[in-house]
């Protein structure tokens, strides 16, 4: 079949993955260096909301984590090297029986305001955590006790092997840590509008949707940044951005895809690179449970899957650089359970036959197809699916919108999503299976059941195959329509010295920002 081209790119979300260990020592605090100068400018393609700004409201994708890992810092989460370490703790003790984590706070931590901060506001924090997955963190949490201003200890009601996931990566918010004292004054949306939080940048300025500044805090804990002010500028066009990376007018660029990677590498200075993430563009069937539409039968959303030309579409997008996918769970992530034969595959002949034992042999009006604004792959799923005679109408969102949309789970026909929260196979059906998910479209009592059973199984080999089940039947009744595991392109300017890419693993994004620097004379 043929793919569609257009100058949309998609810029989608970051991701890690596995359980963490735990800890008794965290990162050592680096030298200082000199004051910060210069500025580094990004050229991106998806709209920043200042929603992105509060980590207690994190929607369980990495879109925020752009500003996020520059405003903000957490108890643990992911840091240089490392898909999970402590951060403004320097150690952590877990009690024998796995029933209390106690964290240590570094000394003299402070927020970008200069305000002290203690264990008072990670308890804060934590119980106002009210983001992706909170409802599976919080109701195994027993208590949050803060015997000192610098520790925080976490009790839970019984034994829990995800833990670790859960709170020291980016799989929730709970563990970054938010000034209890500026956001009780200024209330959620005060804070939205003037945020304070504990990392190496400070918010200086804003326009909604087109430009944010940040300028480097001289209260963060680990270093003095290098680079005194970051740029983030909005283009939503991919052409354009590359056109200004060429001009010298940003040094770093998100969202190229496709042609525009090709021509990027073969213009002089630019350099490209590709993020190492375990990030899942698939399908939602948003009419599922609708017993009036056609996407309630199992042979329609399986011929939807044969529809597809996967391979058709990398080679389209990312010049064959991802990875054709067959789950909502990345390949590479911790609990993944393999298809049989490699999954659905490609074949039309079929899906139409599927489709005429459906009775719809002459296709069928599949209602909305919806994406985010800047999503290309979303048209050549449209193409897929039209081949065959499943005809969808197209209706793109502005990002921020579009996730909250979701959320509100009011969609109808299909939804192109996906995820590069990390964790492991749990987290991700948290997230996305279980009835009370984020982001979960799907209703079924046996598979909640089936969730909260692995959840409390400590054996991992017992465990392990808990998840491959509930994998397996996700597959066998085709509850989603699984698409590409995305490759993610970052275009590099010649003034960046260090540029951050996979600078913290599983983030499609440069970091850490405090490490990133201008190269001498420019």
């Amino acid at each position: 079949m043929t793919i569609p081209f257009s100058p949309r790119r998609r810029l989608l979300v970051a991701g890690t993955l596995g359980t963490t260990a735990a800890f008794t020592l965290g990162l050592a605090t680096p030298p200082a260096f000199g004051a910060p100068e210069g500025k580094l400018t990004w050229g991106l393609s998806l709209s920043l909301t200042s929603s992105f700004f509060d980590p207690g409201e994190t929607p369980g994708t990495g879109a925020p984590l752009l500003l996020q890992y520059a405003m903000h810092d957490a108890i643990m989460r992911p840091v240089a090297g490392k898909a999970s370490d402590l951060s403004l703790a320097e150690s952590m003790k877990a009690s024998a029986d796995g029933l209390v984590y106690e964290f240590k706070l570094r000394p003299n931590l402070k927020f970008q305001n200069g305000d002290p901060l203690t264990s008072e506001d990670a308890k804060f924090s934590f119980e106002r955590y009210r983001g992706a997955n909170a409802k599976a963190m919080k109701e195994r949490v027993a208590s949050v006790e803060t015997p000192d201003a610098r520790t925080l200890r976490i009790r839970l009601k019984k034994p829990w092997p995800d833990f670790l996931t859960f709170y020291g990566t980016t799989a929730t918010g709970a563990a970054w840590v938010l000034p209890k004292k500026y956001l009780e004054a200024v209330g959620d949306e005060g804070f939205k509008k003037a945020p304070i939080g504990a990392g190496p940048y400070r918010l200086e300025s804003f326009q909604p949707g087109s430009e944010f500044i940040l300028v480097a805090s001289e209260h963060y804990w680990r270093k003095v940044p290098s680079v005194k002010t970051l740029d983030f500028k909005v283009i939503p066009d991919a052409t354009t951005r590359l056109a200004a990376m060429k001009r010298g007018e940003i040094d770093i660029a998100y969202g190229i895809q496709g042609d525009l990677v090709a021509e990027a590498r073969k213009t002089p200075g630019l350099t490209v690179k590709t993020s190492r993430i375990p990030v899942t563009n698939f399908i939602v069937f948003g009419s599922m449970y609708d017993k009036a539409s056609p996407w309630s039968d199992a042979r329609v959303r399986l011929a939807a899957n044969l529809a597809l030309d996967r391979k058709a579409i990398n080679e389209a997008v990312y010049l064959g650089l991802a990875r054709e996918s067959e789950s909502i769970v990345p390949h590479v992530m911790s609990g993944y359970w393999a298809p049989p034969g490699g999954g659905y595959g490609y074949d039309p002949e079929r899906a139409r036959k599927l489709l005429a034992e459906a009775g719809y042999a002459r296709g069928f009006d599949g209602g909305i197809l919806w994406s985010d604004a800047t999503e290309f792959m979303a048209e050549a799923v449209q193409a897929s699916l039209a081949e065959v005679g499943i005809r969808m109408q197209m209706r793109q969102v502005e990002r921020a919108a579009f996730l909250k949309q979701i959320g509100e789970k009011k969609l109808t026909g299909l939804i192109f999503t996906g995820s590069g929260a990390p964790g492991n196979a749990a987290t991700r059906l948290e997230q996305f299976v279980r009835s009370t998910g984020t982001l979960s479209y799907i209703r079924d009592d046996e598979l909640d059941k089936a969730i909260d059973a692995q959840g409390n199984e400590l054996d991992a080999a017992k465990r392990k195959a808990m998840l491959d089940q509930i994998q397996k039947t996700l597959y066998d009744k085709v509850m989603f329509l699984p698409v590409m595991e995305f490759a993610f392109p970052v275009v590099i300017g010649p003034r960046v010295g260090y540029d951050g890419v996979n600078g913290i693993p599983a983030d499609p994004y440069t970091a850490p920002y405090e490490d990133m620097t201008i190269k001498a004379g420019r």
